[in-house]
């Protein structure tokens, strides 16, 4: 059976909530590219999911959609081959079919992605993973908010937190982290609810990180502060350059203070604290 390869263009911004979005059991997989998603469909069911798929992309495009019909072939095999091993912030994150030894001095990090976000690949994740060593301290309660693969929360276990609590919105990523954890040998220290900010309302974190996007930010992190803990810090991610005022404004806002900043390419990370620093 063939194919369909729909190829979708938009914003880098929107493929994180896009491919989400996009996720149902007639699509295949989706790939990432700069200018923006490849969904894959198999041809039988793509008279069924074509109004489906027209109707969650409109609001995203960039321009016409395209399609292009692919034979048949072994797409985990496929798949696999583009996931590599990536080496950020001391930190070597690989799937568990590569087995190229870790660089002296790294902390491994096995993650094996399916359908969630949190590779080591995007910008994102990278800004986060980098900065993390200078915001963490041995012992500290840490929250990963819209974890996906649990990377990020994994990271910070393995740099010494005593916990790490995580939720995302989509149950995938819940099973797909609690996988991952257990490749890690972190099960006991690591625990992710299906939710929003609201499952944690009530617990104190030493360190929060979230990588989403601008308005999902905007509209939790007046909660997302309620959760830290005195001299407390939090992280933003998957914001781009040009969301650097709105977001600096918002953290001014509720009187939080800005510890730090970084950018890669287009994408831009912030650490604020709560108080004066």
């Amino acid at each position: 059976m063939s194919t369909f390869a729909i190829r979708i263009p938009c914003h880098s911004a929107d493929h994180q909530i896009l491919s989400a979005m996009l996720f149902t059991e007639a699509v295949e997989g989706i790939e990432e590219l700069d200018d923006g998603l490849v969904v894959f469909i198999e041809s039988d069911k793509w008279e069924d999911e074509k109004a489906i798929l027209e109707r969650i992309c409109a609001p995203f495009q960039r321009g016409p959609m395209t399609i292009e019909e692919i034979q048949d072939q072994n797409w985990n095999a496929e798949w696999e081959k583009t996931i590599k091993p990536v080496n950020v912030g001391g930190f070597w994150i690989r799937p568990t079919w590569n087995h190229d030894p870790t660089p002296e001095g790294h902390i491994e990090i096995i993650v094996d992605p399916k359908m969630s976000f949190g590779t080591g690949y995007h910008e994102s994740t990278r800004l986060m993973l980098g900065a993390l060593k200078n915001v963490l301290k041995e012992g500290d309660r840490v929250l990963d908010a819209g974890t996906g693969t649990g990377v990020l929360a994994f990271a910070a276990l393995k740099l010494g937190a005593a916990r790490a609590d995580a939720f995302d919105y989509d149950p995938i990523c819940k099973e797909n982290s609690l996988e991952n954890a257990a490749l890690n040998d972190l099960s006991d220290r690591y625990s992710v609810q299906v939710g929003t900010e609201e499952v944690v309302v009530g617990q104190d974190y030493d360190v929060v990180m979230a990588n989403i996007n601008r308005e999902a930010l905007r509209s939790m992190l007046p909660a997302l502060k309620d959760l830290l803990a005195t001299n407390g810090k939090i992280g933003l991610a998957g914001l781009l350059t040009s969301d650097r005022d709105v977001m600096l404004g918002v953290i001014s806002d509720l009187g939080m203070s800005v510890v730090s900043e970084s950018n890669e390419g287009e994408w831009w990370s912030v650490w604020a604290g709560k108080g004066s620093e």
